[in-house]
Parts: C-alpha cells; structure tokens; sequence
C-alpha cells in the first residue's frame, strides 16, 4: 500500500512539474492564475491516475501469474486506463485553451 502511495504521489508531482515546464504562460490576473493551477492540478491528476492504474495491473498480474487470460487482463485495464486518464487531459486541455493567453512584451 506505501508502494501506491508513492507511485501516486510521485506522478501527480511529474505531471505537475511538466505542465508549469512546458505550457506557455497564461495571461496575470485572477483567471490565468486560476486557471493555472487547475491545470497543473489536472495534469498531476492524468498522471497519478496513469500511474496508479499501471501499479494495478502489475499487481494482477503477480497475483494471478498465469499466462492464459493475461493479455485480456493487460488490455481492459489499459483500455479502463486511457478512457479515466484521457477524460482528465481534454479537461485539462480545455481549460488552457479557454484561459487568456499572456499579452506579448512590447519590443518597444
């Protein structure tokens, strides 16, 4: 249980560090930072849910260790996986795209 713990808290901080690394700015204000931070907490939301999800199917599989019945467990987990993770990251993606982008400095 201290291993999910880890992994979820481990990915959630991943996902925050990379969206606040690589995302443009956002526009100053109350809504840009508003903004920001739900996506940097959705971003770390998409990878903990990622990352915890592949801890349970890796726990399955210890558990069941039998190669038959293996490949279908590995899919509808992957599947389950995409479908939780990929609802998390259109959200995420709709935030930003719908927050005020930053005014460019003036070369002036």
């Amino acid at each position: 249980m201290v291993v999910l713990a880890i992994v979820a808290v481990a990915c959630f901080i991943g996902g925050m560090w990379a969206a606040t690394t690589w995302l443009p700015a956002l526009a100053e204000g109350p809504v840009g930072t508003l903004v920001y931070f739900i996506v940097c907490g959705l971003a770390g939301g998409v990878l903990a849910v990622f990352g915890v999800h592949i801890w349970q199917i890796v726990r399955e599989l210890e558990q069941n260790r039998r190669i038959l019945g293996s490949a279908e467990l590995v899919a509808g987990a992957l599947v389950e996986t995409l479908w939780q993770s990929g609802t998390l990251a259109a959200s995420a993606l709709i935030a930003y795209l719908l927050a005020p982008e930053a005014v460019p400095p003036d070369p002036n």
